[in-house]
């Protein structure tokens, strides 16, 4: 539980960083824009009323009169400005204020008011001179005949402007608290998708483990946890199916197991007892006990190799095998079985069949337990066919009988380890699964077709170029 809160601590988290990282610089942005917009707003405001101010003095001034007019210039220019109005001389001394009380005959040393002198229409931000406020000033020439006789120069305080920027700011931080609040908010739920998924897979992982293998996660969302929900049911499935495989192998291991040790427990215990006089009775109880005994090794020893090669541990001792050589070998050591049970052993083989890299005792383990099958279940009277052909990049080896054949039911699964098919014949059902298993290590594929009351065919491919994994 405390992986899924850090889970949901971390992903609230990330989005709360983003989103404050987001907010903050767009409000910033949003800030200095605000400002640009209100300050030049102002300073092109002030920039126009001193230009028509200056333009008035100009046409009501002359060349030696500025001092003299100062008073009347400011009474004419304040009516149309709320800005502080001021008249300054050639030297940059005041000679008017529209702010009574603040006095003239004072020197500006503002950085406008020196451009202004020199004709050049200037403006300034700066502290105002006893107020000590922030201000913006802007200074246009006044000139006579091309020459510069003074400076009409108007100043707006800047403390309105920096109170709107105040109060924007404050309504830009209440929405950014508002946003940031909804992104957690918005974080929690979205949180919730992916904790609640995650949890329901840890519980089901839990339970899985303590052997409820038929718990099954939903898949709630195309994604990746909804992937792993998949992955998660197909792993309980495949356990589920592999409890039940090692369920059924244990069944059919105490089967195969039981028949042979009755048989031995009870002739051991009837020859025990002495009541036999007859020794041919006792010759046969413990010939029982012995072919017993070698069903019991035989299926030992198969339930063995089986186990080597599904855990891929066998070893194969490759060889070149010349095919056509080793099938004539295979026939003529079961032609005489053939012969006694009346089947006719055929034999066909392509001309100059290609080399195959193989374990010829392997190989020959397979043949013969295929060919066991195909006289144990063919009639006297039948035939069985061994073929051998090449077939692109891997030769085809096929043995097909005329015998009682396979229903279709059992078709699908006479490959699987302890499956037997119901017969009169006994067998422990192992021989085509290490048939099987012996012919994937080498790289190649067995295949069964029949119909039932006509005959089987077994296909055994190989191949020729590939390079064989041991």
């Amino acid at each position: 539980m405390n992986s899924l809160k850090s889970i949901r601590g971390r992903l609230i988290g990330s989005y709360l960083i983003i989103s404050l990282l987001t907010v903050t610089i767009f409000s910033l942005i949003l800030i200095f824009m605000l400002r640009q917009y209100y300050y030049v707003n102002t300073e092109m405001t002030l920039e126009r009323e001193a230009m028509f101010a200056a333009n008035s003095c100009n046409l009501y001034t002359g060349k030696d009169n500025l001092q003299k007019s100062a008073k009347t210039l400011l009474d004419s220019i304040r009516r149309t400005t709320s800005s502080q109005v001021q008249i300054i001389d050639s030297d940059g001394i005041v000679l008017a204020d529209s702010i009574e009380g603040l006095g003239v005959g004072y020197k500006v040393n503002s950085s406008d008011v020196e451009s202004s002198l020199k004709g050049k229409p200037s403006n300034s931000i700066g502290n105002i001179l006893f107020t000590n406020d922030t201000a913006i000033s802007v200074s246009h020439p006044i000139k006579v005949d091309d020459k510069v006789i003074g400076v009409v120069r108007l100043i707006s305080t800047l403390s309105k402007v920096n109170w709107i920027m105040v109060m924007d700011g404050l309504v830009l931080l209440l929405v950014d608290i508002a946003i940031l609040l909804v992104v957690l908010l918005l974080s929690y739920f979205l949180s919730t998708t992916i904790i609640k998924p995650v949890k329901e897979i840890t519980i089901a992982a839990e339970e899985i483990a303590q052997g409820k293998l038929d718990v099954r996660v939903p898949k709630r969302y195309d994604d990746e946890v909804g992937k792993l929900a998949i992955t998660l049911n197909y792993m309980a499935k495949e356990l589920s199916n592999h409890q039940k495989l090692t369920n059924d192998f244990i069944a059919s291991i105490s089967h195969e197991l039981r028949t042979p040790l009755t048989s031995i427990k009870g002739w051991a215990a009837t020859l025990n007892s002495g009541g036999f006089t007859d020794m041919g009775e006792i010759k046969e109880g413990l010939g029982i006990i012995e072919n017993e005994t070698d069903r019991l090794a035989l299926l030992v020893n198969e339930l063995l190799d089986f186990s080597k090669l599904t855990s891929k541990s066998a070893s194969l001792g490759m060889e070149a095998i010349d095919v056509g050589e080793f099938i004539c070998e295979i026939r003529n050591q079961m032609n005489p079985r053939a012969q006694r049970q009346g089947i006719d052993l055929g034999l066909e083989i392509e001309y100059d069949m290609a080399l195959i890299k193989a374990d010829r005792n392997r190989l020959k383990q397979v043949m013969i337990n295929i060919l066991d099958n195909s006289l144990k279940y063919t009639q006297e009277g039948g035939r069985i066919k061994i073929s051998c052909q090449s077939k692109e990049d891997e030769v085809l080896i096929g043995i097909e009988d005329s015998g009682i054949g396979i229903p279709e039911d059992d078709l699908p699964k006479v490959k699987e380890k302890f499956y037997k098919v119901s017969t009169s014949f006994s067998g422990n059902g192992l021989g085509l699964a290490i048939c099987d298993e012996i012919i994937s290590l080498h790289n190649g594929r067995l295949e069964i077709s029949s119909e039932f009351g006509v005959g089987t065919r077994v296909e055994i491919y190989l191949p020729l170029s590939k390079e064989i994994q041991l």
